[in-house]
């Protein structure tokens, strides 16, 4: 909150709701561990993936370097199956760093066949990690994320 004890849209946005937990997140933070333990699930080790990780943590395709950030492309799929009674629910991409956190969210159903989505984000310049989300119905979120650096531009 400001001076006055008013919630502005920016200290809103700071502490924007992750999967309906009320967690501050300021502009420079990258999820620390405390903050996201009870939200969601990462890989205990990134290089070797359990069964179920693979079948639940995002590929994330985002170029290392990104020229323009008003339009960075991202590709995102999850090996996930897609059935009537198990299936990805939504995707979240994100990028603290910004102003506008939240870049978007997708959701699917087992009618979408599988979990593969491109698009283009914007992004601030200079270094960010991107996290992306994913929520199944059984298993709760998962989440990845990617470094990426903007040469010029952004948001």
């Amino acid at each position: 909150m400001n001076i006055d004890g008013v919630l502005t849209r920016r200290r809103f946005l700071r502490y924007a709701s992750v999967g309906g937990i009320a967690v501050p997140m300021f502009a420079t933070t990258v999820l620390p561990n405390v903050a996201h333990a009870s939200v969601f699930q990462l890989p205990a080790d990134p290089e070797n993936l359990t069964d179920m990780e693979k079948l639940h943590i995002p590929k994330i395709t985002l170029p290392p370097v990104v020229e323009d950030g008003s339009q960075a492309p991202i590709v995102v799929e999850v090996d996930h199956p897609m059935e009537p009674d198990h299936y990805i629910k939504n995707i979240q991409i994100m990028n603290f760093n910004d102003p506008v956190v939240i870049k978007g969210k997708f959701y699917f159903t087992p009618a979408n066949g599988e979990v593969y989505l491109g698009t283009q984000i914007r992004l601030a310049g200079g270094e960010s990690r991107v996290w992306v989300v994913a929520e199944c119905n059984k298993h709760g979120k998962w989440a990845g994320s990617k470094d990426t650096k903007v040469a010029a531009g952004g948001c």
